[in-house]
């Protein structure tokens, strides 16, 4: 993404923000891209410009949170027409997590959430974050998770 970027014509150095995700593999991510786009002038671009935003994580799974789709043991439990359900409706989600699981965060972060729940907290991001970044910044790449994206294309 940092070539196809940097061959048309958008320098490192001309990004004043960059909003990622908290997952760490979105973070490196938009490093990597701002790296590619600086080419052999390094000096540039700097992680600091980039903002982890919560609101683009991947969307939550709920109490299956961290478990393999095609787990073996998550099929027995709840069913695959369940599971499908879960992961291709709009408004189906899995059972809430508690405080007890290992991926609990606190609030903000949800509980579990539909596709139509994480469209909602992608949108209010773009409308609350990066919306007001493009008229305050020059050039703002947004690098986020492509399960992310896909509820807002």
């Amino acid at each position: 993404a940092g070539q196809l970027l940097r061959s048309r014509g958008i320098k490192a150095s001309s990004v004043c923000v960059a909003f990622a995700s908290e997952l760490e593999r979105s973070h490196e991510t938009c490093e990597l891209a701002l790296a590619s786009m600086a080419g052999h002038e390094q000096e540039t671009w700097s992680s600091e410009r980039i903002r982890r935003e919560w609101k683009l994580n991947e969307r939550h799974y709920g109490c299956v949170q961290g478990r393999f789709k095609n787990d073996p043991d998550l099929v027995k439990e709840y069913g695959e027409e369940t599971l499908v359900q879960w992961r291709r409706s709009l408004h189906g989600k899995p059972p809430p997590m508690d405080t007890s699981h290992p991926y609990y965060l606190p609030p903000p972060a949800p509980l579990t959430e539909s596709l139509a729940d994480c469209q909602r907290r992608v949108v209010s991001c773009w409308e609350e974050s990066i919306s007001n970044a493009l008229f305050d910044e020059e050039d703002l790449p947004v690098p986020p998770d492509e399960r992310t994206i896909m509820v807002v294309a």
